[in-house]
């Protein structure tokens, strides 16, 4: 299953893009998202690329279905790495993969923040597979729905604490 999705900001990519790298910004974030045991694991930067990984344990956004509760818990432990390259000045791409344990998927996308110092958009491309006989697809199904809703919090998120 594949999203897309695109997230303005009436931030600059350098503001942004700070927060995006900011240790206490990525805590504050996922206190708010109501994540716990938050660990930045990772986090390097310089001028032209950047890599951030952080572990978390997170709740999911609706119900487990009966079928599929055999995989999720009451909490899962995450751990989302990210790959980041400077294209340009005004552009930076991404390229991340999220685990979540025991659950037998791969979720893995891309994204490009683009823009000026006044304004950017991050456009978000996300893949889910589960590749388990039968329930494979209802799987990812669920996966990629509660992703989905992940991501609009954060960037509700995000937004409030520009």
């Amino acid at each position: 299953m594949e999203l897309q999705l695109t997230h303005p900001y009436q931030a600059g990519i350098g503001r942004v893009l700070g927060a995006f790298f900011d240790k206490d910004h990525i805590l504050e974030k996922n206190e708010l998202l109501g994540s716990r045991n938050v660990r930045v694991a990772e986090l390097e930067k310089d001028d032209t690329s950047a890599k951030l990984v952080v572990e978390r344990q997170m709740t999911t956004s609706a119900e487990v279905p009966g079928m599929l509760s055999h995989f999720h818990r009451e909490w899962n432990k995450v751990r989302q790495e990210e790959h980041w390259f400077r294209k340009s000045d005004g552009e930076w791409h991404c390229e991340f993969r999220v685990h979540i344990e025991g659950v037998p998927a791969k979720i893995k996308g891309m994204m490009k923040l683009e823009g000026t110092e006044e304004a950017c958009t991050n456009h978000v491309t996300l893949n889910v597979r589960c590749d388990v006989p039968l329930m494979g697809k209802k799987i990812a199904a669920f996966l990629a729905e509660d992703s989905h809703a992940k991501i609009e919090r954060e960037y509700e998120t995000i937004l409030r604490l520009l």
